[in-house]
């Protein structure tokens, strides 16, 4: 692989990475898909450069559900979920397929299927589940935590460096997250018990 082409990857990605990173702090949802929506498109042509089509394939199935979703606009719960699950099923199908058919199968290249199919999972179970907003949370904490190992190491092996330094960073902010669900939940507890014992003192 060129060193020139090795560079223009990196740099396709960083760039790539970055706009998804600053899609956290927006709070429209069209430009949240937007922004995520450039990661992928930039991605797509840095996995490609590198021979990462795994990854490739990963980051283009996620490009048409934020495609569909932005423009197909419902509050449909089970629309949105048949969309989900679909883009799930071609995701994990064709980056199986493409791994094996480009890449000989090597298994580092399983992994960001396994990572998407794992975060997809607890994105559905955080959506469909009737639980507060904390546990919402902390199941989509989970997966991506998840997701950003798989990420990370397959970042090194395609040597896409700023997939793994940017999926490093998500991890350290999934254990800060666990971190701050779990002093929130002892101290609603506390406040719980505290109650419990003041309404049996009177």
């Amino acid at each position: 692989m060129g060193e020139v082409i090795l560079i223009i990857a990196n740099v396709l990605s960083f760039i790539g990475n970055s706009l998804f990173t600053l899609s956290a702090i927006l709070k429209s949802k069209r430009k949240i898909l937007l922004f995520q929506s450039s990661n992928h498109v930039l991605a797509i042509v840095a996995e490609f450069l590198t021979k990462a089509y795994s990854g490739m394939v990963q980051e283009g199935v996620s490009l048409i559900r934020n495609t569909i979703f932005l423009f197909v606009k419902t509050e449909k719960k089970i629309i949105k979920l048949i969309i989900s699950l679909a883009c799930m099923a071609l995701a994990v199908t064709l980056g199986i397929l493409f791994n094996i058919w480009f890449s000989e199968g090597v298994w580092y290249g399983y992994l960001p299927t396994v990572g998407g199919f794992i975060y997809s999972t607890f994105v559905i179970l955080a959506f469909m589940l009737n639980i507060n907003e904390l546990r919402a949370e902390f199941i989509l904490k989970i997966g991506l935590a998840l997701n950003s190992i798989c990420w990370g190491v397959y970042g090194y092996f395609v040597m896409l460096y700023p997939i793994m330094i940017f999926n490093a960073i998500n991890f350290v902010l999934c254990i800060v997250s666990f971190v701050r669900i779990y002093i929130t939940v002892k101290k609603i507890k506390e406040v719980e018990n505290r109650t419990e014992i003041e309404e049996i003192s009177e």
